[in-house]
């Protein structure tokens, strides 16, 4: 598998069709990709989630063996 830059910066707009994210990475590059209020929605559902379960992760103690 290729290297996978890192994301470096970020926006959020909105525009007659829902919003636009923009994404740069480390080596410059950039992309743009419209999205429904839906997906967005839907996005912040997993990014949520994701985010309580490392939480979930942290407060259990990891087994010593």
């Amino acid at each position: 598998m290729a290297d996978i830059p890192a994301l470096t910066q970020f926006s959020l707009s909105e525009n007659e069709d829902g919003y636009l994210l923009q994404l740069e990475a480390a080596d410059g590059q950039a992309m743009t990709v419209s999205a429904t209020p839906e997906q967005l929605d839907a996005i912040i559902d997993a990014l949520v989630a994701l985010l309580e379960d490392d939480e979930e992760d942290a407060d259990t103690p990891l087994p010593i063996t």
